[in-house]
């Protein structure tokens, strides 16, 4: 059974492979820049469908995310000023990271969103520029991810409650109950392996 991730995320393609050995990873035709949604829940479930419905396969796998707070929902800053400004307002405060996952094949599409809560350490323009400096953030909801660390501060996340792959880019155990109403068998090892891989429970 031939399975395509429509994604470029070498995040994403790590996670996967937890779950399914074998699928081929191409890029969606989706512009993101388009889309816009009354809430995160929306916005990530629409895209992620969109994703997935736009690339041939026989199951495809489709995912988006964003980083939302009251004043805000956002995605992969457009620049490096855009970074800073997502990491001071993020710095010291909690925020809900939603994550939608879509598998499609030609019979049928089904789509669930998972969120995450996360709180930020309270950080300095100082962290920011060397965090910005040392890891590329422009592809990173939010402009940052979990699993960066900072030579004797560590991540910038304090704690979080919910699901690291839903933080990482690709729920997967949302993933897994999708996948079972399209009969793909997955690898049931797949969360050992992910707190091998990311230090976490999944």
């Amino acid at each position: 059974m031939q399975i395509v991730l429509a994604s470029d995320s070498p995040r994403r393609k790590q996670l996967l492979g937890l779950m399914v050995p074998e699928f081929k990873a191409v890029s969606h035709r989706v512009n993101e820049e388009d889309y816009q949604a009354d809430t995160a829940e929306d916005l990530v479930g629409q895209l992620a469908i969109d994703k997935a419905v736009s690339v041939e396969g026989v199951i495809v796998i489709g995912s988006d995310l964003v980083v939302a707070t009251k004043e805000m929902i956002v995605s992969k800053p457009k620049d490096l000023d855009q970074a800073r400004e997502y990491l001071q307002k993020l710095s010291g405060k909690q925020h809900s990271v939603y994550c939608g996952v879509c598998v499609a094949s030609k019979e049928k599409v089904l789509m669930s969103v998972a969120r995450s809560d996360v709180i930020m350490k309270k950080y300095d323009d100082k962290i920011i520029e060397a965090y910005i400096k040392k890891f590329h953030v422009l592809d990173k909801g939010g402009a940052y991810a979990i699993q960066f660390e900072l030579s004797g501060y560590g991540s910038l996340v304090k704690s979080f409650e919910g699901g690291i792959t839903t933080i990482i880019g690709l729920p997967l155990d949302h993933l897994e109950n999708l996948l079972k109403e399209f009969e793909v068998p997955v690898n049931p090892d797949w969360p050992e392996h992910c707190k091998i891989e990311t230090g976490y429970e999944f």
